[in-house]
């Protein structure tokens, strides 16, 4: 919002204020009125609802809802503070030795009756505002949309009842500490309850920065112990007979990236024909394509420039067997584009995994195709993410170096800030070299 429209806005809200008290209780909606986006505040006055209407100065025309709506969610966030400030304003302004020591006893660095700060927010509405207005720039789309299911999911649910409802300053280790027995009883694991704690103490943090509270209650909480799990592996007897049974399947070419280069999912899926080089074969690890939950549980498709992280980015090998089927495999493609014409999906040309339609074949689908054909043929339980410790098992076994398995891998865990150089490359033709041993004849039985 510009200065002049903003001081505008405070302006008509506070007349509001003045003239009647309001429930903090609010709700907000987009709505066009007169070609312009409108906010529309509903509010509670004399336990009636109300409604506060103010342009979101947009028009209501494509490609304006998505700024429409931020500018709402500014708008209500100022509504909402006003209100606070409101009723802080018209409590009694001389505070007393036992306020003080009350207000000592909080997690807050206010002292000021007459002042508010996010520590005086409510707990959930800060959360809200932690994920909408912090977090939501600094993570991928698809890491956010895991934030968003915990704080809108078990965290809303919990600390909006009447009976945990507190603000910010108020919640202690101890709130917390019910609120992770309340996700045990919802049969929440210790690893899932340790990320929302992580979670809540990074909104913490952000308020530590800002000096705003006095500390940080997550690191005052009972232990949450975290238990390893054991990911089922294959041995190379067990491999060669996954392989033969995924002859001609439409996952074996994917399950052969797994097995041989332990690539994760978005990766393997990630991979186009320009990161191809066939004259001196091999392929570059530098986009991914990510499938997940998004909004009412319904699949996501992510496409990204980048990997999981800066090491992830690696050069690879490329085999013999591997190389003459993803060649044969971009000929079928480009014969069902001439077949099809006009009815083939060009959505998603150069990419390697598309049905002979066009259309992109899902991540997801991969998974649920996988684990299929285990159960099918009655094979030891695994999953794609486990063929990937499989071969790193099976390298570390036969000798390579733990850290060229971690470039092998593309590790999070590399202690290394430099791309992968040409010298790089020669340590990843070495550990090629091995894996090609591996799969010519069986090391462990």
């Amino acid at each position: 919002m510009q200065e002049a429209s903003n001081q505008k806005l405070i302006k008509r809200i506070n007349n509001l204020l003045e003239r009647y008290e309001i429930s903090g209780d609010i709700t907000y909606s987009i709505q066009e009125k007169d070609g312009i986006y409108q906010c529309v505040i509903r509010y509670q006055k004399d336990n009636k609802w109300n409604q506060f209407w103010t342009s979101t100065g947009y028009k209501a025309e494509r490609g304006n809802i998505r700024n429409a709506k931020k500018t709402a969610d500014d708008i209500a966030l100022l509504f909402k503070q006003k209100i606070q400030e409101s009723k802080s304003a018209n409590k009694n302004e001389n505070i007393t030795l036992f306020d003080f020591q009350s207000l000592a006893e909080l997690n807050t660095t206010n002292y000021n009756p007459n002042k508010t700060t996010k520590a005086d927010w409510d707990f959930y509405e800060y959360m809200e505002y932690w994920l909408n207005k912090i977090i939501i720039n600094s993570v991928e789309a698809d890491t956010f949309n895991g934030y968003r299911r915990q704080v809108e999911g078990y965290i809303k649910e919990y600390f909006t009842m009447k009976k945990h409802k507190k603000l910010v300053k108020e919640i202690t280790a101890d709130d917390l500490d019910d609120f992770y027995d309340y996700l045990k009883d919802k049969n929440l694991s210790n690893a899932s309850i340790d990320h929302y704690n992580d979670n809540i103490s990074s909104a913490f943090k952000f308020l530590l920065k800002k000096k705003l509270v006095k500390y940080n209650p997550t690191k005052l909480i009972n232990p949450i112990v975290v238990s390893t799990v054991e990911v089922n592996i294959y041995n190379m007897a067990d491999i060669r007979i996954l392989l033969d049974i995924l002859k001609n399947d439409i996952i074996e070419l994917a399950t052969l990236f797994d097995a041989y280069y332990g690539l994760r999912r978005s990766e393997i899926f990630g991979l186009r024909k320009e990161v191809f080089d066939f004259d001196n074969n091999c392929f570059v690890i530098n986009h991914v394509a990510i499938q997940n939950y998004g909004k009412k549980n319904k699949e996501k498709l992510y496409f990204r420039d980048k990997t999981k992280s800066k090491k992830g980015y690696r050069i690879m090998p490329l085999f013999p067997n591997i190389k003459e089927k993803v060649i044969n495999r971009f000929k079928e493609i480009d014969e069902n584009m001439k077949i099809l014409g006009e009815a083939y999906n060009h959505n998603y040309d150069g990419y390697l995994f598309v049905y002979d339609n066009g259309d992109f074949i899902q991540p997801n689908y991969f998974t649920r195709r996988f684990e299929q054909i285990i159960e099918k043929n009655n094979l030891k339980k695994i999953t794609p993410h486990g063929l990937r410790h499989s071969i790193a098992t099976l390298l570390h076994i036969s000798g390579v170096d733990i850290r060229d398995l971690q470039y092998w891998l593309g590790h999070q865990n590399i202690s290394s800030t430099n791309r992968y150089t040409r010298s790089d490359y020669k340590k990843q033709v070495a550990t090629g070299n091995v894996v090609s041993k591996i799969f010519e004849k069986t090391l462990i039985n």
